[in-house]
This record gives C-alpha cells, sequence and structure tokens, in this order.
C-alpha cells in the first residue's frame, strides 16, 4: 500500500518521470471530470443557501487552499494566533486532525499544555499545540462540533479553522486562502487527476490570499496576474518560511541554527514539499549526503527507523534532520542511537504589511 499511495503522490506532485499508463489517465480524467461535477453542484448549493451555514458566536477565521497539501498552511495558522494573541485576544485554534484515531471533538492543549498524543491529536494539530503553548487547540472531523466545544469550554474571541475553505457547514467571517509560490494552482486538474480541490475560480470566496514560501526568484507581478484572473479583488499578502531553530526529538530546547554548519547531513521528511525542507537545511550551511523522502503523514515503524538511521551513518553522515511531522510520527519510547538526531522546526513570516493583515483579522472592537 505505501508503494502504491507513493506511486500515486508522485504522479500528482510531477515527481514521476514517466508517462503515466494510458488507461490510468483516462480514468483519472473521467474521475476528474465527476469530481468537478459535485464539488460545482455542491458550492451552488452553498452559494444559493439551499445547504445553510451554522454560527459560533464569535469571530472566525479560517485558513486553507484550493490544492491538497504542501501550502505551508500550518506555519501560517500559527503565525496568525500569535500576531492576534500578541495583540490581545483570545484565541483557539480548531483543526479535523488528519490520521488521527478518532472522529469525535477532542481538546488538544488547553492552558496547562498538550493533553493527548500525536496519535490521539494528529502530527500538524500537535504541531500547532506545541507551537502556541497556552492556547487552546480542539480537533474534530465536524468542525461545527469541535468549534462549538472550543467556545463553550474556553470562551475565545476568535477561533482559527484549520484546513476548512472547503468545509462550508460553519459559517466565517475571514476567509484565508495559502497558495505556494512554487506550485500555485498544482498541475491545473482538479483531483483525482490533479492537486485541486475545487475551481480556482473559487477563489472569490476568499478574502484573503497568502502567497507563501515566496522568495526574491518570484515576481510578484506574475502572481498578481495569476490570481487576479479567477478573482480580480483578491487582497494579496506575501510570506516566506524560515527556519526557527533546530532541537532533538521530542525536546523542548532549542539550539543556535548554526549547529549544523558545515557537517553532513541526511534529510528525513514526510511532507508533501521536500524540496522546501532540503533547500532551508542546505542555507543553514549543512551538506545534504543523504535524503529519505516519505509520502505525506507517513507513520514509521522501528524497523524502519532504524534502517534509515544506518543508511544515514553508512552515508557518512554527521547527524538525521527531519522535520516536525517526521518527529510527530515516530513510535513511542523509539530509542535507537545509531545517529545523532535533531528536528529542524519552520516557522512563517510576513513578508510585509502586517498591520494590514491584522487590521482584516480583527473584530472591529475590542
Amino acid at each position: 500500500m505505501k508503494k502504491i499511495r507513493k506511486y500515486l503522490e508522485d504522479i500528482l506532485y510531477q515527481r514521476y518521470t514517466e508517462t503515466p499508463p494510458l488507461l490510468l489517465r483516462a480514468g483519472l480524467c473521467i474521475l476528474e471530470a465527476v469530481y468537478a461535477a459535485c464539488t460545482t453542484f455542491r458550492n451552488f448549493l452553498y452559494d444559493r443557501n439551499f445547504i445553510r451555514t451554522k454560527n459560533i458566536p464569535c469571530r472566525v477565521i479560517s485558513i486553507g487552499n484550493i490544492t491538497v497539501g504542501g501550502t505551508g498552511k500550518t506555519p501560517v495558522v500559527i503565525m496568525t494566533a500569535k500576531m492576534l494573541c500578541d495583540t490581545g485576544f483570545s484565541v483557539a485554534v480548531v483543526s479535523r486532525g488528519y490520521g488521527r484515531k478518532s472522529h469525535a471533538p477532542l481538546v488538544v492543549s488547553d492552558e496547562s499544555g498538550i493533553l493527548v498524543s500525536p496519535a490521539e491529536a494528529g502530527d500538524e494539530p500537535h504541531i500547532i499545540a506545541q507551537e502556541l503553548p497556552g492556547i487552546p487547540v480542539v480537533v474534530g472531523k465536524n468542525r461545527y462540533k469541535a468549534a462549538q466545544l472550543a467556545y463553550e469550554r474556553f470562551k475565545p474571541r476568535i477561533i482559527i479553522l484549520d484546513d476548512a475553505f472547503q468545509h462550508r457547514r460553519l459559517y466565517r467571517n475571514v476567509n484565508i486562502v495559502t497558495m505556494d509560490a512554487e506550485n500555485p494552482f498544482g498541475n491545473d486538474h482538479l483531483l483525482p487527476r490533479g492537486l485541486l480541490r475545487e475551481s480556482p475560480f473559487e477563489l472569490k470566496r476568499a478574502h484573503v490570499v497568502i502567497v507563501t514560501r515566496f522568495g526574491d526568484e518570484y515576481r510578484k507581478d506574475k502572481f498578481e496576474r495569476m490570481i487576479r484572473f479567477h478573482y480580480r479583488n483578491a487582497l494579496i499578502f506575501w510570506s516566506k518560511h524560515v527556519p526557527a531553530g533546530l532541537r532533538e526529538p521530542c525536546g523542548k530546547k532549542r539550539l543556535e541554527l548554526n549547529t549544523i554548519r558545515g557537517n553532513k547531513a541526511a534529510a528525513l521528511s514526510n511532507i508533501v514539499n521536500h524540496d522546501s525542507f532540503h533547500r532551508i537545511l542546505e542555507s543553514l550551511g549543512a551538506e545534504i549526503v543523504a535524503k529519505h523522502t516519505m509520502p505525506d503523514h507517513h507513520t514509521y515503524t522501528r524497523e524502519e527507523l532504524e534502517n534509515i538511521e544506518t543508511s544515514a551513518r553508512d552515508a557518512d553522515a554527521d547527524v538525521l534532520v527531519m522535520t516536525a511531522k517526521d518527529e510527530r510520527n515516530i513510535p513511542e519510547r523509539y530509542n535507537a542511537e545509531i545517529i545523532d538526531k535533531l528536528v529542524l522546526d519552520i516557522e512563517a513570516e510576513l513578508i510585509d504589511d502586517k498591520e494590514a493583515y491584522l487590521d482584516i483579522l480583527k473584530p472591529v472592537m475590542l
């Protein structure tokens, strides 16, 4: 199953160098047309109020995307929550909790700290909870019930919905869409043939578009033209991903970023955008001598990790560097010491217009 999943991911993310078999391509085209019809009809029902939204008695901000995975949404959720808290607002975060064992609403963290394991919370909500100490994080497949739980228990002034652009059942005051500068519209096809969850013209529902991983190699006017072709009145902001610190797995104390400068590193990542992680690691002065890329949200076995560590050591690496998502998917009480291991934490940072962004997020009155 893992090999099939990786094969399909490689096709979707255009990492597969060979042309897929004709039968597979034909099947994906048919399924794409069916999926397009379903999403169009569903959006029509919401747009015309045949399906009504439900409300939570506080301000609700949704942060999502129009493609599957890899847009840098989680760091933007964390950045946004920190900005609002620094401004004096009480905030809670609500997420689906991809890959968790249960679908029922669950409090991942509260003012006292993190209450459950990554397996119970989902890897990304657990990361959000670690990066936002004191801010409640609640997960649940039914976002409305999860938001209800968050509001009734914590009475936040603002609830941030993680990955909820398509979850239209819950009313939101602000809709934010993140788009990866490296691949803003995926491969321009809808699921399952491509990466798009819905038509790019549905950007009309967004109050804000944030282009993530934006660097000096890109031109703003090019992105503005692409986005405004689909939604003329889009408010566009720009962010970049920056390294926040290095630490030992399951550790909290961050090391200096120059800790790995000049070292040979093996890179381990179970995310969508492996190349972005590799570039950030190399920007810290590390020489990558081995790359271990796994499917998004991949859960490791002990044997698998031991083989990865052995391979990294055999490649003459000084250290194995992984993402925070990899860290959440390591087996409990895994303690092999074949090679030194570090986690590289990454955060989002708005390039400019921070006050304008905050003005959109904030309620009118404190």
